[in-house]
């Protein structure tokens, strides 16, 4: 009987189309946004810098830690007159966000409607931020110009493996029936489930796939186990860490459609997406990206510190923020698609896959820490030293409480990797960043070596 209510709920919920449910202000962001990258390099770097006056200008009225910081340097409102004044001004860290985080909140917080939000666990987790309610309908708009530029329209069939869903059963799979997307928690993504996975995935028949890479490949990777035939998915787009090459290499091969990346960040100060040419183009209308040395000065076309601003988000602004990413700045390359920038990621946020007895696994890190406290610690990390051990580095706060959280730990990652290895938890004084990374989260020599040895179908 489900099943043949299904297509009345699909007509309910679809019945209104995606721009009208999204609000008069998504439609009005989504034009004028869709207009201005077509833009002249001038036009846009005009309009960048009135952005940043506009942000820089507000915080310092209304945001304590600007107004504290940049007082105490004598800048004032009205101070910003140059690019060069823009590059006086301080850098901000996650170290700040954290220690001074009520200090980032506007006086007109609640007015703004901020929207709570949890960063990652790429560097230090659960880092507590907000976003204003328009900034989060800009990046909405953003998004959605993106995914227009690659040939991708509203409610047609989509599939995210990216979001935790609030479900106890963590291989739930949830239909987002206005969005027309089939939602999966990566946590199902185990040896166990990978085959209901391919089925359900398969049966929506999705032009766009979701995910982060690790994750994908190592779904893929199941199926190819398995011998599950290969299906074309005309868009694949990926998230959230570096894309390894071979990585990008079995998605594709599996899914016989075009790889596009999308680089960004939750505190919304980083957007760029990756276009038909292959080029990764910043969204410069609606983030501006500084690539630095350590000294702090410029680079172009060579490695160097992403550091980041937010035009929008006023209830919470991140100014000259130091995102840990490291990319080279591209410049505007000759026949651009779109009048923005490029760049290229260097490192920042990688994570290797566990080559297991039964094949290639991607774990899931949050859940074996929620029960110490994020607050606790600054990193972790997995390394897969032999066949059959994993080193767990934690490098905690001052909060750390011993032996209390170290036997969390430890008992949470014996549970977890057990049936495969046995689990050493090291406490560090600091886990390096490697290769250009600010946290290479899980390293595994071994799992990258099996990666490279598998053929093509």
């Amino acid at each position: 009987m489900s099943r043949l209510l299904d297509p009345l709920r699909q007509a309910f919920h679809s019945a209104i189309p995606l721009p009208l449910k999204y609000g008069v202000e998504y439609r009005r962001c989504y034009k004028r946004h869709r207009n201005l990258q077509q833009w002249s390099r001038d036009e846009i770097a005009r309009y960048q810098f009135r952005r940043l006056q506009a942000i820089v200008d507000y915080a310092v009225i209304h945001v304590p830690f600007y107004r504290r910081v940049y007082g105490a340097l004598g800048f004032r409102p009205g101070d910003l007159n140059t690019p060069a004044d823009f590059l006086q001004l301080p850098c901000i860290h996650k170290a700040d966000v954290f220690q001074f985080g009520e200090e980032f909140k506007s006086d007109e917080f609640e007015r703004l409607r901020p929207i709570k939000t949890v960063t990652s666990a790429t560097t230090r987790d659960g880092m507590v931020m907000y976003r204003s309610a328009r900034a989060e309908t800009i990046r909405c708009a953003i998004v959605w110009r993106h995914w227009f530029n690659l040939g991708y329209r509203y409610r047609e069939p989509r599939v995210q493996l990216t979001t935790a869903l609030a479900s106890a059963d963590k291989s739930a799979i949830h239909d987002d029936l206005s969005e027309n997307c089939r939602q999966i928690d990566p946590r199902a993504i185990t040896f166990e489930l990978a085959p209901r996975l391919y089925s359900s995935i398969r049966e929506f028949r999705p032009r766009l796939i979701y995910a982060q890479p690790s994750n994908l490949a190592a779904l893929v990777l199941s199926w190819r186990q398995r011998q599950l035939a290969p299906f074309r998915v005309p868009i694949v787009y990926l998230v959230g860490e570096k894309i390894y090459p071979e990585y990008r290499d079995i998605i594709a091969d599996f899914f016989g459609g075009p790889i596009r990346e999308y680089y960004g960040n939750r505190e919304n100060t980083a957007s760029a997406g990756e276009l038909a040419d292959g080029r990764l183009y910043v969204h410069a209308d609606f983030v501006h990206l500084e690539f630095l040395d350590d000294a702090g000065q410029p680079v172009v076309g060579a490695p160097a510190n992403i550091v980041s601003t937010g035009f929008e988000n006023y209830a919470f602004p991140l100014i000259r923020y130091h995102t840990e990413d490291v990319g080279i700045d591209r410049d505007h390359p000759a026949q651009a698609l779109v009048g923005f920038p490029t760049l290229e990621i260097v490192g920042g946020r990688n994570k290797d896959l566990l080559l297991t007895p039964e094949g290639l696994f991607c774990p899931y890190m949050a859940s074996q820490l929620r029960d110490v406290g994020f607050s606790r610690f600054k990193r972790v990390q997995l390394e897969q030293t032999a066949a059959d051990r994993v080193l767990v580095r934690v490098e905690p706060t001052a909060d750390f409480e011993f032996p209390r959280d170290l036997e969390i730990i430890e008992n949470a990652y014996r549970k977890y990797l057990g049936r495969w290895f046995t689990v050493e938890v090291a406490i560090v004084d600091t886990i390096p960043p490697s290769d250009y990374c600010k946290n290479r989260m899980v390293i595994s020599e071994l799992a990258l070596q099996e990666l490279r040895q598998q053929p093509a179908f």
